[in-house]
């Protein structure tokens, strides 16, 4: 028998939960054949402000199946504790407990490591418009072709079946991050807490199985960006692991936000084609720039950062890697992760074949509000195809004609800020970078050159109040 005051001289505090069902617990420290690093990336610092913790749920507050609270934290700490530390037998481990602590909840249990053997959760949390897409379809992708090939490399990716949701496929770590929203829909999110029920069940128990079996688990999903995040309930999805990685991608605030822009507008066109909501131009998109700002890779890092059950935070600079969809992945496992045989799979050959790529929607807007202004058919925007030949037709006339159409542009105040954002976010972390490319002069320069001309738009009241246009409106 063990006795009490062994039992009560406890460890750091050790996180257990989820049930046995997939473990035969040997009562020994089991060795991680491969642990992940991250390479060649800026780690970022831990903060001088106290790092946040998140909350603890009680019994069928969080999911049906799940006992965490206190007390069986407790008993599962001890039980921990007493087989490692004391090589005791785990049955004689357990018998103790219940005698001397009344532990009357089944215990939950799971392997113990030690730190160096820790397993690791990889979290690619985008944002958005940073090469996320192309990596989540290459990812699966591969893994659809050689269902092996990643635990090659200890890399354990969830499938459909064990991450349900509304989301498959590439996009399946995506019902993790909008699970971990706050108030699910009403904070952002995709997925009501009705559609996030199969996953509460099937995800705690992949978890739990991967680690148990010593994998490192990656997901990614540039959704992981909401401001609104549960982190208290994304923290209890990912237990037991205990060392969480965070991987953000920064690209420079003016590239990115209009790209994102682009990838929004694109998503609602038809719908603004039937006037139910007004099409934006950029320029009005950016007055919302203080609450956009928040997705940004930056502040996303930082937000994760904030949290102490997150491990580290790692910043990628997206213009160290080449434009092409093909030199994320590449970048990814081979300079990132390392990972020695997905790496040999893309310089074999392995590429992504859905890509994110997006493109200037300002013909497709001149349409629409064509259209809503009676200028030219409805029938010329309310398909994708359509409204697509629309704007090429346009724009090839607008060509010829070599007209020159007034524009309006982001205001100086927002470009400013724009300019003191970037700034601020490359002398912290990317000081070496922003110097090679020209320091504060190159930032001005590269503003300068977008404000003048890709981040403006076209005046369309004015084009149509004037008629500048209706001789080529008449022609379609």
């Amino acid at each position: 028998m063990i006795t009490r005051e062994y039992a009560v001289d406890m460890p750091p505090k050790m996180q257990f939960y989820s049930d046995t069902s997939h473990y035969e617990p040997d009562g020994r420290d089991a060795p991680a054949p491969q642990t992940i690093e991250i390479h060649n990336s800026v780690a970022l610092r831990s903060s001088n402000v106290t790092k946040l913790n998140t909350n603890e749920y009680e019994p069928g507050q969080f999911c049906d199946g799940c006992a965490w609270n206190k007390g069986t934290t407790r008993c599962g700490e001890r039980l921990a504790y007493l087989v490692t530390k004391y090589d005791a037998n785990e049955t004689e481990a357990r018998e103790s407990l219940m005698n001397s602590f009344n532990c009357t909840v089944p215990t939950i249990y799971h392997k113990v490591y030690s730190e160096k053997n820790e397993p690791s959760i990889i979290l690619h949390v985008g944002p958005h418009k940073t090469g996320t897409t192309a990596l989540q379809s290459f990812i699966y992708e591969l893994a659809k072709s050689n269902n092996t090939i990643f635990l090659k490399d200890n890399l354990r990716i969830p499938t459909t079946k064990d991450l349900p949701g509304v989301y498959d496929g590439a996009g399946t770590g995506i019902n993790l991050a909008y699970c971990s929203v706050e108030k699910y829909k009403q904070g952002g999110g995709q997925m009501s807490a009705r559609m996030c029920t199969s996953m509460q069940d099937a995800f705690p128990k992949f978890v739990l199985d991967a680690y148990n079996k010593s994998q490192n688990i990656l997901i990614v999903a540039e959704d992981f960006d909401i401001v609104g995040m549960d982190f208290s309930r994304l923290h209890h999805f990912l237990l037991p692991y205990k060392k969480i990685k965070i991987i953000s991608t920064y690209r420079r605030l003016h590239e990115w936000l209009y790209s994102w822009y682009n990838q929004i507008v694109n998503a609602y066109r038809l719908i603004y084609a039937t006037g139910d909501e007004k099409y934006p131009t950029f320029v009005e998109w950016l007055r919302h720039f203080d609450s956009m700002v928040h997705r940004h890779g930056v502040a996303v890092a930082e937000r994760y950062n904030s949290y102490k059950f997150i491990e580290s935070v790692h910043l990628i600079n997206m213009h160290d890697v080449g434009r092409d969809s093909s030199s994320v992945p590449e970048n990814f496992f081979c300079n990132i992760l390392q990972t020695e045989t997905v790496c040999n799979a893309i310089k074999a050959g392995a590429r992504p074949q859905n890509e994110n790529i997006g493109h200037d929607h300002e013909y497709e807007r001149l349409a629409i509000e064509a259209k809503l202004a009676g200028k030219i058919p409805e029938k010329a925007v309310t398909r994708k195809l359509t409204l697509a030949r629309s704007a090429a037709f346009l724009k090839k006339q607008i060509d010829l004609k070599n007209i020159t159409l007034p524009i309006i542009c982001p205001s100086e105040e927002i470009m400013e800020k724009m300019f003191q954002h970037t700034v601020e976010h490359e002398k912290k972390y990317l000081l070496e970078w922003h110097e090679s490319q020209g320091g504060e002069e190159g930032l001005r320069d590269a503003l300068k050159k977008a404000g003048q001309k890709k981040m403006c738009a076209y005046d369309t009241v004015k084009i149509l109040d004037e008629g500048i246009l209706d001789d080529i409106f008449s022609k379609m």
